[in-house]
Formats: C-alpha cells, sequence, structure tokens
C-alpha cells in the first residue's frame, strides 16, 4: 500500500515540474487561484485548515476526495462566510452520495463574490483646466465581481485501508463585463494506518489548471500538495476524544505572502490544529494555518444535522471572518 500512496507522490512531483516548466514562459499570469484554497468546511477552518487525513463527509471534496467513500449515506452540506469587514460573500453546498458498499460520489458549488462595487469613473464633473470639481452620483455606475468553482468528486476504495479519489472542477470567473472559464484536475489518497491514525495525500490542480479570460489573457493556477496527518485519543473514562492533525503544504511556485515564514521561501508551509469531542455530541476545535493565523471554532451533532461555526483572525482592518456550517445526513 505505501508502495501505491509513493508512486502517486512521484507522479504528482513529475507532473508538476513538467506542467511548470512547459508554461512558466508563456506569459502567464501567476497565483490566480487564490480563490480556490479558501475552506469551505466551518469544523476544518476552526482546525486551521489541516483536514487532509480527516475528510470523511460531503466537504471531503474539497480537502481530500479519497474521504468520500467514507460517507455511507446521503449527506447535504452547507457554508457561509462573510470577510472583509462583511464586503465578500462566500459561500458553499455540496452533495454526497454513495452509489455502492466502495464508491461514493459528490457535486458541490463554491461562490466568492463582491456584488455591488460603485464604479466612478463616469462620474466625475471636471472643469476647463482638468481639476476635479465634484461627483455627479447618477453616473454612479455598478457592478459585481464573482468567481464559482463547480466540483464533480468520487472516492473510491482499494483495500480496507487505502482509499483514494479524484475532482474534474469547472471554472468561471466574473468581473464587470469579462468573464473567464478554466477546467482543472484535484487527487487524493487516504490511508488508514490503524483506528487511531491516519496519513493522507491531497494534489490540487495536478496538471496545472490554465483560466482563460475573453479578453485574451490567461492565468495560471500551479499544482500544491498538501500531506497530513491525524491521530485520535479515546478518552474512555470521559465518553470522550481527542484528534490532533497536522498538514505540510508544498507549492510548486514560490508565493510571495509567505515569503517571510522562513519554510522555504513560500514553498512549503504547515498547518495544524485538534478537535476534543464530547459524547459525539459537542466537538471544540483550535488550530493555526498555514497563513499563520489562529482559528477556533465549536460544532454540536444532532440527530441527523451537524451545525458548525468558525472564527478567524485578521488584521484589525480587514476585520475578522466568522463561518457557519450546516450538514444534514439523509441516513434512516
Amino acid at each position: 500500500m505505501f508502495d501505491r500512496f509513493r508512486a502517486v507522490l512521484v507522479s504528482f512531483i513529475l507532473i508538476s515540474i513538467f506542467s511548470i516548466s512547459t508554461l512558466a514562459d508563456t506569459g502567464f499570469r501567476k497565483y490566480a487561484g487564490e480563490f480556490m484554497a479558501i475552506d469551505v468546511s466551518a469544523r476544518a477552518q476552526a482546525m486551521g485548515g489541516a483536514f487532509s487525513s480527516l475528510s470523511n463527509d460531503v466537504y471531503a471534496s474539497f480537502y481530500n476526495p479519497a474521504g468520500l467513500v467514507q460517507v455511507q449515506s446521503t449527506q447535504i452540506g452547507f457554508t457561509h462566510t462573510q470577510q472583509f469587514i462583511s464586503s465578500v460573500n462566500y459561500d458553499y453546498i455540496g452533495f454526497a452520495r454513495p452509489i455502492s458498499a466502495n464508491k461514493t460520489i459528490g457535486l458541490s458549488l463554491v461562490r466568492l463574490g463582491v456584488d455591488n462595487i460603485k464604479d466612478s469613473r463616469s462620474a466625475a464633473i471636471l472643469g476647463n483646466d482638468g481639476t476635479l470639481l465634484g461627483i455627479d452620483e447618477s453616473r454612479i455606475n455598478k457592478f459585481n465581481s464573482s468567481d464559482y468553482v463547480f466540483y464533480f468528486s468520487m472516492g473510491a476504495r482499494l483495500s480496507a485501508k487505502m482509499l483514494w479519489g479524484f475532482n474534474v472542477k469547472l471554472i468561471r470567473r466574473n468581473l464587470a463585463d469579462n468573464s473567464a472559464n478554466g477546467l482543472g484536475f484535484d487527487a487524493g489518497v487516504l490511508f488508514k494506518v490503524n483506528d487511531r491514525v491516519k496519513v493522507g495525500g491531497m494534489f490540487r490542480n495536478i496538471t496545472t489548471t490554465v483560466i482563460a479570460w475573453n479578453t485574451g489573457e490567461k492565468e495560471l493556477v500551479s499544482p500544491t500538495m498538501r500531506l497530513g496527518s491525524s491521530y485520535r485519543l479515546p478518552l474512555p473514562g470521559m465518553s470522550s476524544a481527542l484528534t490532533t492533525n497536522i498538514d505540510l503544504v508544498v507549492q510548486t511556485q514560490n508565493t510571495p505572502h509567505l515569503a517571510g515564514n522562513n519554510l522555504g521561501a513560500g514553498l512549503f508551509s504547515g498547518a495544524i490544529g485538534g478537535e476534543f469531542v464530547v459524547q459525539e455530541r459537542l466537538f471544540i476545535r483550535g488550530g493555526y494555518d498555514e497563513l499563520q493565523r489562529v482559528n477556533f471554532g465549536i460544532g454540536v451533532k444532532i440527530p441527523h444535522i451537524n451545525i458548525d461555526y468558525s472564527f478567524t483572525s485578521y488584521d484589525q482592518e480587514l476585520g475578522n471572518a466568522h463561518r457557519i456550517g450546516l450538514m444534514v445526513d439523509l441516513s434512516q
């Protein structure tokens, strides 16, 4: 089983090197996939996004599609986030359903949008010498900016311990009168060492995703690899458990926003988190994500419904992010 896992890692590295070397000098704009890296699960975000080895519900399509096969009944998930002083809305809706004992499919949609942006370029009142005299508010226009990602996912079981999965994702970007389309692929593997330990790998944009605008400009989304491990410690006397998890994130190009983290100038980063479970009803979570932000949250489970909340600390000027998630399990 570990030979298969190693083969997947080698394939990812070779594909990444070939893709970047082929497209690096074509004038493509880089760093275009940030909107596809935002957490969709309040539970996962509360644990710093270190979730590649823990994915076991409808949200697994995003974190590791291999975990989808652990979904044994139809599940529906929904998440809503307002961030950056409530100016940005981020929404997710997902569906997962087993099609056999060893396969589960998933459909999900993510939207990141900023609505009613004011465009005052045509509203300026200028004097004869070109100086600005004022603004004619009746000539102020409004436009929207939105990004959509649609996922078709499948998780399958190779053996009792080895799981694998993949995503096919369709990308749509809108900015005022301009639009762009893209197609991408993800893959994931998950290995259950024993009842307590899991290791996983999530490989995003494995063939390098190209997003083409109607203006002729193209954006390049480079491959990313996440390697994770989790450990579950039962606390029998309390009918509880403590789960710790850690992810190593490997970029195939330098990321400026991580350049000062002393982890390979942005090529390497990591996330760590944990979850304290009380009688499978109450969940207390915390984590530290790859962007060096503190996260925490809480979850409540009642029959057929999970309700989760997470908080992410941003700089004071940008406001903090609050995320609410709802998952419905339609099992009998």
